[in-house]
């Protein structure tokens, strides 16, 4: 496992090692001693799935303080295009974002620290991404923010979206978000 530093303080791009032979691969995707190693939080309350065909896009989520959370993010199948945004009002890089394509012939997470929006453009049908989090989901606390609302281009025109998603706010440069 490699954790390489991104632009954004608090998220990293994970490299995993494949183990390949006749009966197919195996990826470790949490090991305790490499996270506190990079010194990460890796006290995962809550693991989920989503399965999504091309050209959705799912995001940008987060969850309110207190029951904000770190996030591991792995794809299992697929590719996609891994977006992150930093919504930390005391941070340098506020309302800067990273961005990944994460494919199944690269064995790659992606880890998230506390005070980041995050989501992600399916690039082709089926993709499969895991999901575990330091905090159990808490209806009450989900937020997000709309995914054309940063600065970022997609690449796409007419995304498949939830209502929920296509109804969240705006990325406002002057709203508190994360202290």
């Amino acid at each position: 496992m490699i954790f390489t530093n991104t632009n954004l303080e608090g998220v990293y791009l994970i490299n995993y090692t494949r183990f390949q032979d006749r009966r197919g691969e195996f990826v470790k995707t949490i090991h305790s001693e490499e996270f506190e190693n990079a010194k990460l939080d890796y006290a995962f309350r809550e693991s989920f799935y989503s399965t999504s065909q091309k050209d959705v896009i799912r995001g940008m989520h987060f969850q309110d303080q207190p029951n904000d959370h770190c996030k591991l993010v792995n794809l299992v199948m697929g590719k996609i295009l891994d977006v992150v945004v930093d919504l930390r009002n005391n941070s340098s890089t506020f309302g800067q974002y990273f961005s990944a394509i994460l494919t199944k012939d690269n064995p790659q997470g992606l880890y998230i620290g506390k005070g980041f929006a995050h989501g992600f453009l399916s690039l082709e049908s089926d993709s499969i991404i895991e999901y575990h989090t330091t905090t159990v989901q808490n209806k009450s606390s989900e937020n997000g923010i709309r995914f054309d609302s940063f600065d970022f281009d997609w690449g796409i025109s007419s995304p498949i979206m939830s209502e929920r998603d296509m109804l969240l706010e705006p990325f406002q440069k002057d709203k508190i978000y994360f202290k």
